[in-house]
């Protein structure tokens, strides 16, 4: 309701290998109305490993009844869940155009259409699937169903699209070359279509307390403020001004702070969309945010947590912030990083002296003085240069 996406009428339904047909004297549809959206390449988990079920009976037969329904040229809407949250666009190969890269471009200007228009409503995420057909050359009855994709994408009304769907194209062309440089025998009989999702983007909310693990709050490089309510974001920003002792206690130590910030227009819980609105409303602002993941490092005989970068801005500005964003369960929350070398040293390395990190790849250099080579701040700049040039 009130989405982009029109709910379907229709005057013939018919049941085939679980997805409903759709049709009637003007335009022919798929429409999934169970939860589990069945396309016809897709996994499954068979003692531990990755099968692809991409050419079995039923994923063979929906791939048949799609080929025969999309016959106008560009994207066509044929799937979409109950719920409207997810749709799905397929272009046909009607051209049997040979080459991807000609095949994918294309469909350029089609595409960005479709994202722009959905995304006037809504943040949304979407992801390409490129559809084709190999066989074995001279084998009698070897063609087999490939597909190629990526992940969804998350996409703002400030996103640049263009950039972005170039980006998925690079990916896809990646894929597909990578798998015919596997030498299987295998080659292109014919690229088949593009298979565009799109999903309602649900943002990731922060709210309650976290503790966070042992190995990582034993480094004493975080701040982590004990919120109960769903200002998660307000507390940890404010943080970085707290000098009372015991720093996590949120109280007047916190709340005389709250003038210096405008948190105006961002939601709470605050989603990760919502960091650049607060960068925008408080230009002098600049915000890092920072995940971990759990490790299982044999011989040890315990877990160990690594950092990594979730956002990392091109130039610092004069009050930024490192953040940290955990999860536990459904539940997510922000923590400010006080002291980011002490928080990733034990990750990168066991030196002793003190150390700069660059904060997107956690390059390390010390301040030893050396004839023909940069050290210290001095090499941490022209490091991070670099990357942003």
């Amino acid at each position: 309701r009130g989405y982009p996406w029109p709910l379907l009428s229709y005057s013939n339904v018919v049941l085939f290998a679980d997805v409903f047909v759709i049709c009637n004297s003007h335009v022919a549809l798929i429409k999934v109305y169970v939860c589990k959206v069945i396309l016809d390449s897709y996994t499954t988990i068979v003692n531990g490993k990755r099968i692809s079920n991409a050419n079995s009976t039923s994923a063979i037969k929906v791939k048949k009844v799609r080929m025969e329904l999309v016959r106008s040229p560009g994207l066509v809407e044929i799937l979409t869940s109950a719920n409207c949250k997810i749709v799905w666009y397929y272009a046909k190969n009607n051209d049997n155009v040979q080459n991807y890269n000609i095949f994918l471009h294309s469909l350029k200007s089609n595409l960005i259409h479709i994202l722009e228009t959905l995304l006037k409503k809504n943040a949304i995420k979407f992801n390409l699937k490129l559809k084709a057909t190999y066989n074995i050359p001279c084998v009698e009855n070897s063609s087999e169903n490939r597909a190629f994709k990526t992940s969804a994408v998350e996409l703002f009304r400030e996103s640049d699209i263009s950039a972005l769907v170039e980006e998925s194209f690079i990916k896809l062309l990646t894929k597909e070359e990578t798998y015919s440089e596997r030498g299987s025998g295998f080659a292109l009989e014919a690229v088949d279509g593009l298979l565009l999702g799109v999903y309602k983007y649900t943002p990731m909310s922060v709210s309650s307390y976290i503790a966070l693990p042992d190995s990582i709050d034993r480094k004493k490089g975080t701040i982590n403020p004990q919120n109960t309510d769903k200002y998660c974001f307000k507390w940890v920003i404010l943080a970085k001004h707290v000098t009372e002792e015991p720093k996590c206690r949120i109280g007047e130590n916190y709340r005389r702070h709250e003038g210096k910030y405008i948190f105006d227009l961002i939601s709470f819980p605050t989603p990760l969309s919502d960091i650049k609105i607060f960068e925008n409303n408080n230009p002098l602002v600049s915000i890092n945010i920072y995940g971990i993941k759990k490790h299982f490092q044999p011989p040890k005989k315990f877990s160990t947590y690594e950092v990594f970068p979730l956002r990392v801005v091109d130039e610092e500005k004069r009050d930024h912030f490192d953040l940290l964003l955990v999860t536990e369960n459904d539940n997510t929350h922000y923590i400010y990083i006080s002291n980011f070398s002490r928080l990733v040293r034990p990750q990168k390395t066991r030196y002793e002296s003190k150390l700069l990190f660059c904060k997107r790849c956690f390059t390390s250099f010390d301040n030893i003085p050396r004839k023909y080579q940069l050290s210290g701040q001095a090499a941490l700049e022209e490091h991070v240069d670099m990357w942003i040039t």
